[in-house]
């Protein structure tokens, strides 16, 4: 079974405070066990006050020390032991050195290893009595000290560590609160709630990451809600022409209406309708799930325009639309698929044509920007927002008769950026809309 992140973070924080418990302690006990032995040999030689006095008395005797090792000396420091052997004993471990701390009487120690007590006469230092450093703590009281201070610490630091845990068991909670609400919201998420509440932090990054859910769920309540109308637009899409299918089919089933020649050319242009719409939906799918197939290869786009106005002719002069081809390189080449540059051209002819007033002016410029031709169709309006939606129409009426299937703006967009570009609607200066595009250049010209 796992473990929360709030046990692990109480864990760490726990072992971390055993850890500096023990680092003090070590320090601390080496500290005190090298302290309380020189503490020890000091208290030793304070001890030997009588010592140091009958040492101080045959220096004053003779102005200076007998020689070293001498007998005299000897005897200065044994003084009279008899019938004391504890006394003997301890007066065996003395040593005396002079001024110059050179040894007079007793074995030759390392003097790094000796704990020293000076020896004055007239507030002059005349030499020094000194004992071997104490490698262990003697028997007795001092033993009984050094056991009771251990013990001492061992219950502090047993409190110590409880606290340690106390608090690293709070604080973890603490830290970890704004993630469990994180993680709450993230599974309200995953249920379908989108109406989430990000949880108050002081945390940089948690603050962050709460942002960022709560954008998750505002953007995915925004895709939800367009997926919801996108279904709603195809449905009312698809319904109009069924009806007028099923309307005329009822008719001629009826005998209300002839079956004639333009009783089936009716049919048919519903069922085109629906063709057109479903492979508009289509392309659209595709270029969504970036299945869309691209022949790409290089197009001269002065060619592909004028070829797509020849398609269109009688309908901008029907409308009396006046053309324009503001492109001085005639060498300008795309890379394209030649159909998919066709059907971009062909649905942004087709919007100029729909929704511009009679004799407007349209006009493609280009000009180029490095590795990219910027390009444009511009008319003189009234035109429409340029609306990149899907199943978007100008008219607010949505009739199928002038507004079209409303996917034109659309499947321009998904093409364009399928081709590696970039597309914009922005105000013209001759009054209607401009559709701007940014395309990849062709390195190598037809």
């Amino acid at each position: 079974m796992p473990i929360s992140l709030r046990s692990k973070l109480a864990l760490a924080f726990t072992v971390a405070s055993l850890c500096l418990l023990g680092m003090v302690y070590a320090l601390t006990q080496r500290g005190f066990d090298r302290d309380f032995l020189e503490f020890v040999g000091k208290q030793q030689l304070r001890n030997a006050s009588e010592v140091e006095q009958r040492l101080v008395d045959l220096y004053q005797q003779e102005n200076a020390w007998p020689p070293a090792h001498s007998e005299i000396l000897r005897r200065a420091i044994a003084g009279d032991v008899m019938g004391r052997e504890h006394e003997r004993r301890r007066t065996r471990r003395l040593l005396l050195l002079d001024a110059e701390q050179r040894l007079l009487l007793g074995p030759k120690r390392n003097p790094n290893n000796l704990v020293k007590q000076a020896i004055a006469v007239n507030n002059q230092t005349i030499g020094y009595l000194a004992i071997p450093r104490i490698q262990a703590i003697p028997a007795g009281l001092e033993q009984l000290f050094a056991a009771q201070q251990k013990r001492s610490f061992a219950i502090t630091a047993a409190f110590a560590s409880i606290a340690a845990f106390g608090f690293a068991w709070w604080f973890s909670g603490y830290f970890t609160a704004p993630i469990r609400a994180l993680s709450r919201n993230i599974n309200l998420l995953n249920q379908g709630e989108r109406d989430v509440t990000p949880p108050t932090t002081n945390t940089r990054e948690l603050k962050s990451l709460a942002t960022d859910i709560a954008q998750l769920a505002a953007t995915l309540k925004e895709h939800e809600q367009a997926q919801q109308q996108w279904l709603a637009d195809i449905a009312h899409e698809l319904r109009t022409p069924l009806t007028v299918l099923q309307g005329e089919a009822e008719a001629l089933q009826d005998g209300i209406r002839p079956l004639d020649q333009r009783a089936v050319s009716s049919l048919l242009e519903e069922i085109n309708h629906l063709h057109f719409l479903v492979n508009d939906l289509n392309d659209l799918a595709q270029a969504d799930i970036n299945a869309m197939v691209l022949n790409v290869q290089a197009c001269n786009l002065v060619e592909a325009i004028d070829a797509a106005i020849q398609r269109h002719a009688s309908a901008l002069q029907a409308k009396g639309h006046g053309m324009e081809l503001a492109i001085d390189n005639k060498e300008f080449n795309l890379l394209a698929d030649p159909q998919r540059l066709a059907q971009i051209l062909d649905n942004l002819l087709s919007n100029c044509i729909r929704y511009c007033q009679s004799e407007a002016n349209i006009r493609f410029s280009a000009k180029l920007a490095g590795d990219t031709i910027e390009w444009c169709i511009e008319d003189s309006g009234p035109g429409f927002s340029g609306n990149f939606e899907r199943l978007y129409r100008a008219d607010s009426s949505r009739q199928r008769v002038s507004g079209g299937a409303g996917l034109g703006l659309a499947i321009v967009r998904s093409l364009v950026l399928a081709h590696g570009g970039q597309v914009h609607a922005d105000a013209s200066p001759l009054g209607g809309l401009k559709v701007a595009f940014s395309w990849p250049v062709a390195k190598v010209s037809l």
